[in-house]
């Protein structure tokens, strides 16, 4: 695996059944991820694939992903496999996972980890300026996002 660039950890007041439902459903996937707009495929089987419809500062394109590594309630490892908007000449290798740990019967600690090479000397000054910050902003986000749904119901 790539060198870990972002790391984001929540506590949500939800069984880890009700959080793992939440990141492996791919109808939720828009209402989690503040960038995507749509998402096809499926994020509950180890070697699927989802596409997503992307928007990053008004740029548009997809990007697909690969599910490596699921570990039922523990575990999710996404590799992106392909996508228009430039991320794959940028970064080598990136994956990014959740993992869940219960810590009670109503309380699930979620973690939310990014990690990539800079493909080049630019990307890597790009990354130390201000890509790595950026990420880890979404990955809160994204835990933010998984919170609030979780502790709806």
């Amino acid at each position: 695996m790539s060198k870990l660039q972002a790391r984001n950890e929540a506590v949500i007041n939800a069984p880890i059944s009700s959080v793992w439902a939440i990141i492996t459903d791919i109808k939720l996937l828009d209402k989690i991820n503040p960038g995507v707009i749509t998402a096809t495929g499926r994020m509950d089987k180890q070697g699927e694939t989802r596409t997503c419809e992307m928007e990053n500062r008004g740029k548009r394109g997809t990007m697909t992903e690969k599910l490596v590594e699921l570990v039922h309630e523990q575990k999710t490892v996404w590799a992106i496999e392909n996508d228009s908007m430039g991320m794959g000449k940028m970064l080598k290798d990136p994956q990014f996972c959740f993992y869940l740990e219960k810590i009670g019967d109503n309380k699930t600690k979620i973690v939310n980890e990014s990690y990539y090479e800079p493909a080049n000397l630019m990307v890597r000054i790009i990354n130390a300026l201000m890509m790595k910050k950026k990420m880890g902003e979404i990955q809160e986000k994204i835990l933010t996002n998984i919170k609030s749904i979780a502790e709806k119901n």
